[in-house]
């Protein structure tokens, strides 16, 4: 399982699953995505496949949610090397 907490959120994921949202999140382009907020921020909906659940990013919390996906992977890497040692 892979889990990324960033900010409020809390996401878990099975290994293809994460590869799979890892790879759509990667592929988007925050500055060809973004749509103006009423708050005069510009920002990126991520749908969900709940299609009660989006979130919405600024560019800075869009490339935070990118880096804590990769801090994800580093960390499985991590462990994985640290369970074979035993």
């Amino acid at each position: 399982m892979y889990y990324i907490w960033h900010n409020n959120l809390v996401l878990n994921f099975s290994t293809i699953a994460f590869d799979s949202f890892r790879d759509v999140v990667n592929t988007i382009c925050f500055e060809s995505n973004s749509l103006p907020f009423p708050d005069g921020n510009d920002r990126l909906i991520l749908h969900t496949p709940n299609d009660d659940i989006s979130f919405a990013f600024d560019e800075d919390e869009f490339e935070a949610f990118r880096a804590a996906i990769d801090e994800a992977i580093y960390m499985n890497e991590v462990y994985t090397l640290m369970s074979k040692e035993r």
